[in-house]
């Protein structure tokens, strides 16, 4: 194994990497046999702990919102300074996602994504302000792509009306395109920020076939996934200068 830094003309000892994220770098993926979620032990993090020394720190937490786990960072962080350490920042998946059950019962009313889209950008803007304020490097994320027609089929398994729902959303194929702009908006803070930003989504989409990277309910990466964001996340690493220490 090897102990990572970052290069800046001269080299800078990483000594943490802290995560907040959601279910995905959580580990959570869905157990087709016992029909029900879990956390998978060869996750992306675990995968990726074998291959660096610096230890991570994984605050994430199934369900979480941008607005939710920044809001924790802040208070896990306080004072402490994030000086030698990366805060890497992966959430959007939950907060681009409607409450299903209220578009069911009212597919013609106005209804908004737990986190409307301004508020996401605001928020993924205010990460990167604190963590370098800190003295931390921010890390953001794009999104893992999701099998629409297999989320359709998830969020209506239980039944709630196809039908409804896709009064109000035209086709299915609207939820992809929605989680696919969270995704473009963690792309544009980045770059507006000059920020780092590892790349899943264009990751996860370099296989012609995405579907064999997802679970059941077309939102989790699989164990196929998992190995997928481990592997680059460490060609991001060697990409932008963590170079090994010896």
């Amino acid at each position: 194994m090897v102990q990572y830094c970052r290069v800046w003309g001269e080299s800078m000892k990483i000594e943490t990497i802290r995560v907040w994220g959601d279910s995905i770098l959580k580990g959570i993926v869905f157990d087709p046999a016992r029909k029900r979620y879990t956390i998978i032990k060869d996750n992306a993090l675990s995968l990726l702990s074998e291959k660096v020394m610096t230890p991570i720190l994984n605050f994430s937490r199934m369900g979480a919102t941008a607005p939710e786990a920044l809001r924790a960072m802040r208070e896990k962080v306080a004072e402490t300074s994030l000086e030698n350490q990366i805060v890497v920042f992966e959430l959007g998946g939950n907060d681009c996602d409607f409450d299903w059950k209220a578009v069911a019962d009212a597919p013609e009313a106005e209804h908004q994504p737990k986190t409307p889209v301004d508020v996401f950008a605001g928020v993924l803007r205010e990460f990167v302000a604190f963590v370098s304020q800190a003295g931390g490097t921010p890390v953001l994320c794009t999104l893992p792509p999701i099998d629409c027609k297999r989320y359709f089929a998830w969020i209506t398994r239980d039944g709630l009306s196809r039908e409804r729902i896709l009064r109000f959303l035209g086709a299915p194929e609207r939820i992809y395109r929605w989680q696919e702009y969270y995704s473009t908006v963690a792309l544009r803070v980045a770059a507006k920020t000059n920020s780092l930003c590892l790349p899943l989504r264009e990751a996860f989409l370099e296989r012609v076939r995405g579907e064999d990277v997802l679970c059941e309910d077309g939102i989790h990466p699989n164990a196929l996934g998992h190995r997928i964001i481990a592997e680059t996340a460490m060609r991001e690493m060697v990409k932008y200068g963590f170079s090994p220490c010896i």
